[in-house]
């Protein structure tokens, strides 16, 4: 076992342990599923200051005088506590985001689990059933607007992913092939073709000799290429303005007033073809401007 394998292992061992002694800890016994299913309780009727709570630091887990409501006071305290004798109050959610109003989610009628997916479900009281940010941009996706990310988050909070090392920056073309929906959680394409504009591409990516082997790329795979460029506009746009063209239409006998050419024998073989650059999408056909009706 080299050192990488032995270091990788150790890793997965210490967040194991880490994660059952913090489960050991929570000696609440707690079930949200049988709340909701067999009791029928709404999320309110123990969360009830949600409806009022502006920011993520206030208290809405039920204090035990809330369990009363339902549990008789002098019941057996094990029902809930797996140490009686030694009970503990839960630890609470301080350090989860900066900002976030229930309220406002609530008054526009939000269901709980649109957020906290999948809490009908959980036996454990362990699972908090946190929405990850992908969960809040399918409503919050105005990412061009000013300060998008303060909405939420504080100004000296580390937003950096664990993942966006050192080696990030030459890393991240691939990842972004593999794993595109998590990077638009935080970033949109517009983004993408801010940094890779101009002479700032990577040299992997448009080699020295590319200006002159691209065609190759193009038509061997040229959904890769509209990654970044428009479908075909850029590739007319471009050719038009350095005046290239397909070898057959620098021959001789290409055009001409007379039998038209090679050009009209072209186009009544495969007017496709034609099309692929000489089409409505940049103006009047180019066939219109020579052949127009006297």
């Amino acid at each position: 076992m080299n050192l990488k394998t032995l270091t990788i292992f150790l890793l997965f061992l210490l967040t194991g342990v880490s994660t059952m002694y913090a489960q050991q800890q929570v000696e609440l016994i707690f079930s949200h599923k049988l709340h909701a299913e067999s009791v029928g309780a709404a999320c309110s009727d123990c969360h009830a200051g949600a409806d009022s709570s502006l920011k993520p630091t206030d208290n809405l887990l039920p204090e035990m005088e809330t369990c009363y409501a339902c549990h008789d006071q002098d019941a057996e305290c094990s029902l809930c506590h797996k140490n009686p004798d030694n009970a503990v109050v839960y630890p609470r959610i301080t350090d989860y985001i900066a900002f976030f109003p229930h309220a406002a989610h609530i008054e526009k009628e939000i269901p709980c689990s649109q957020c906290h997916q999948d809490i009908e479900q959980s036996n454990n009281i362990f699972d908090k059933h946190l929405p990850p940010m992908a969960t809040c941009v399918t409503c919050h996706n105005d990412m061009d607007q000013v300060d998008y990310c303060l909405s939420c988050h504080s100004k000296d909070e580390n937003l950096k992913p664990k993942d966006h090392n050192l080696a990030w920056q030459t890393a991240h073309g691939i990842i972004s092939q593999t794993s595109e929906d998590e990077c638009k959680v935080c970033h949109t394409e517009n983004q993408c073709l801010t940094c890779h504009t101009g002479d700032n591409l990577d040299h992997k990516v448009h080699p020295l000799n590319f200006v002159n082997n691209h065609a190759i790329q193009a038509k061997g795979n040229k959904e890769n290429c509209y990654t970044c460029h428009e479908e075909l506009a850029f590739c007319v746009t471009c050719h038009q303005e350095q005046m290239v063209m397909p070898r057959t239409h620098a021959s001789a006998g290409w055009s001409n007033k007379t039998t038209g050419g090679g050009h009209k024998r072209a186009a009544h073989q495969d007017l496709d073809q034609c099309m692929s650059c000489h089409n409505e999408s940049f103006g009047d056909l180019v066939c219109v401007q020579c052949h127009q009706a006297n």
